[in-house]
């Protein structure tokens, strides 16, 4: 509570500094605070001497808040639980506001829950500036601005003593749906004190932007671009969204202010922003699976790098279907069907001696090892022993070694106690361990899990029990172990890696699964891929030519089923007809490069097409188009398919030469040259 000298104080030197119209100081952020000082007390009528604690909702009208924003809530939690764990050490607490400024969710620093409490930082708690007057989370929302608003800069007596740090999220109606803010009870003096906390805040509510952008994005084609194609992985610039006619349907807030609208006209197609066609893009992307492409802006020629990820697709019942039985076995015994592995196409030899032999171990305590190169279905072979066995009805719980960040990967695998660290959840969390109890819990790259989680992950398997981060009491658990792992173990042991006790534990039952160039059914693999992915776009009867079926049983699949799959989903998206040609599968796949020898990456350009360059159009043509078709073919030869030094030669813009690339249907030899 402040003293009546202190609250009469600010309330006097709030009325004198609206009324004279005094400078706040001298930049621009000064200038935003005096102009909500100005509709604080003009326009909204707050008393600034008033000294009682925000205005908290009830409880049915914060869950109707909350449900308003469920998906909302889902994506940005881990940008929540993330920044409290950064600042949560120097007492800041971490809250999220909707549109409305109302409170809905909040994360406190759990020595002085209490404290925050009583000054009103609670779940409910409205903070827009029609009721406080000038704070972070309200002005951040009518300014739609970052705000830092420290100390005496509040409207209200009452928040003099906090610091407020906030930044809007804006959804894809370019209007604020929420607001993300750290905030602390007591502060320096000093507002340059706040300057890196509120760059923190910043910085995470642009990923929680950058997720939820990509969440409204996600039923068409995304490109994730950015300057630096080191950093693709960990930080996005722009989101790009696109039809399969190359029109955009959307992007982030930084791709609409900073791409759409450079040249005043926002761009309708991916070639009206940059110097190829949607269907360069899809091309290239699928012909460097993983891999960083350049792009450049049209008009600028600025270069950005871009990862492409392909529509979220519609779940069918074909992902989990029921038992259904599979051919006779290879030495001729009649075969039965095979409950769980019935969804898999498991007629290759050796992965058919896989499966009889897991049917065998399914339902035994005995751990199981499955080996092969990435991409081989080793999660898929997991689950189908987990939905073969009495375990079926129990959870499938699965947990990539390699994936999860060391830090927190213990904490994932084992779950911690309410308060075991920075940033705890409030009531703590079971990990993938508990999750899985009486269950299949699955440990894909195993191979990956650092020394000390080793160690304890050995106890578990010799004692049937779990122990928390921060509790004192074991917790017992029964469940089945199935690792995964495309290393050699036996060389990690050797390096001591990998400890060799847990080696021999884990190595009970092993399993080896052959790579898709080496199985004798990659044949019944492509057709059983080929019905998922066209049953997924909903453009079932889609079928192979057998030019294209021959190049695709006898390419080597580097990156084996999940390759295939892929390659697949993009030909079944792309494919105007029923019928898969060539054109619509990467280039590599009917490339024929000597061995160890790699074709270079180019720039984009639209490599997918194989037939020959002089092959006559199916297009009807003018002579002035023919004339030109002749030209543009003679100039590409002579310039070994440069499109950037064809263009200038012919006069025409990148973008101009490559709809006419298109429209005239020249394609380039795909290292046969016509």
């Amino acid at each position: 509570m402040q003293s009546t000298q202190i609250v009469t104080r600010h309330a006097d030197r709030v009325i004198e500094v609206v009324e004279r119209r005094t400078q706040l100081g001298p930049d621009a952020n000064a200038q935003r605070l005096l102009r909500s000082w100005q509709r604080s007390l003009n326009t909204h009528q707050v008393d600034p001497a008033r000294v009682n604690s925000p205005r908290v909702v009830g409880y049915p009208a914060l869950r109707e808040h909350r449900e308003r924003l469920e998906a909302f809530m889902r994506i940005s939690r881990e940008g929540i639980d993330r920044l409290q764990a950064q600042i949560v050490p120097a007492n800041y607490c971490v809250l999220l506001t909707d549109a409305d400024g109302i409170t809905i969710d909040y994360r406190t620093v759990p020595a002085l829950e209490r404290e925050f409490r009583e000054q009103g930082f609670r779940p409910g708690t409205c903070w827009s500036e029609e009721w406080e007057g000038t704070c972070g989370v309200g002005t951040s929302l009518i300014d739609g601005q970052p705000t830092l608003v420290h100390r005496d800069e509040h409207f209200r007596t009452h928040n003099i003593a906090f610091t407020c740090s906030s930044a809007p999220i804006f959804g894809p109606d370019d209007q604020p749906v929420a607001v993300l803010d750290a905030s602390a009870l007591h502060a320096p003096m000093q507002r340059e004190s706040q300057l890196l906390v509120f760059r923190m805040v910043i910085e995470r509510a642009q990923q929680i932007e950058n997720a939820f952008a990509y969440y409204n994005l996600r039923p068409y084609w995304v490109l994730q671009c950015g300057r630096l194609a080191e950093f693709l992985s960990v930080q996005t610039d722009y989101l790009i969204g696109f039809d399969e006619s190359g029109r955009i349907t959307g992007g982030n807030r930084r791709a609409k202010l900073e791409l759409f609208s450079r040249d005043g006209r926002p761009p309708l197609f991916v070639h009206d922003l940059f110097e190829c066609t949607a269907h360069d893009i899809l091309a290239t992307a699928h012909g460097r699976p993983g891999q960083a492409f350049p792009l450049r802006l049209l008009g600028s020629g600025e270069r950005l790098f871009a990862n492409l990820h392909a529509p979220a697709l519609r779940r069918h019942t074909w992902l989990r279907p029921q038992a259904e039985p599979v051919p006779a076995a290879h030495d001729g015994r009649p075969a039965a069907p095979l409950r769980g592995f019935g969804h898999l196409a498991i007629e290759d030899v050796r992965l058919r001696d896989n499966v009889e032999r897991a049917l065998k171990v399914a339902n035994r305590n005995i751990p199981v090892m499955l080996l092969g190169e990435t991409g081989t279905g080793k999660e898929a072979f997991a689950r189908a022993i987990h939905d073969f066995s009495e375990r079926r009805d129990k959870p499938f719980v699965a947990l990539n070694c390699a994936a999860i960040p060391e830090s927190l990967i213990e904490s994932e695998l084992f779950g911690y106690r309410d308060g075991a660290f920075t940033g705890a959840r409030s009531k703590g969390a079971r990990g993938k361990i508990q999750q899985a109890d009486g269950g299949t819990l699955f440990l894909d790259e195993i191979g990956d899990m650092p020394l000390q989680l080793q160690c304890r992950l050995l106890r578990v398997l010799a004692e049937g029990e779990v122990l928390p981060l921060g509790a004192e009491t074991p917790i017992p658990v029964q469940l089945h172990i199935v690792c995964a792992t495309h290393q050699n173990l036996q060389e990690r042991v050797r390096e001591g890696r990998f400890r060799e006790d847990l080696y021999y534990r884990l190595n009970a039952a092993v399993f080896m699964l052959p790579p898709l160039r080496e199985r004798t059914d990659i044949g019944q693999v492509i057709d059983r891929v080929l019905g998922e992915e066209s049953a997924a776009m909903g453009r079932q009867g889609q079928a192979l030519d057998s030019a294209v079926r021959c190049a695709l049983e006898h390419y080597a699949w580097p990156g084996n089923i999940r390759q295939l799959r892929h390659a697949m989903r993009y030909a079944c998206a792309i494919a105007d007809g029923s019928a898969l040609r060539a054109e619509h599968f990467p280039p590599e796949i009917f490339a024929e490069t000597a061995p160890g020898h790699e074709p270079q990456a180019v720039e984009v350009y639209p490599a997918v097409p194989v037939a020959p360059v002089s092959a006559v159009p199916p297009i009807a043509l003018s002579d002035a188009e023919a004339i030109l078709r002749a030209q543009m073919i003679a100039t590409l030869r002579r310039n070994q398919w440069q499109v950037k030094r064809s263009a200038q030669e012919l006069g025409m813009s990148r973008a101009t030469f490559y709809r006419k690339l298109d429209k005239l249907q020249i394609v380039p030899p795909n290292r046969r040259d016509g």
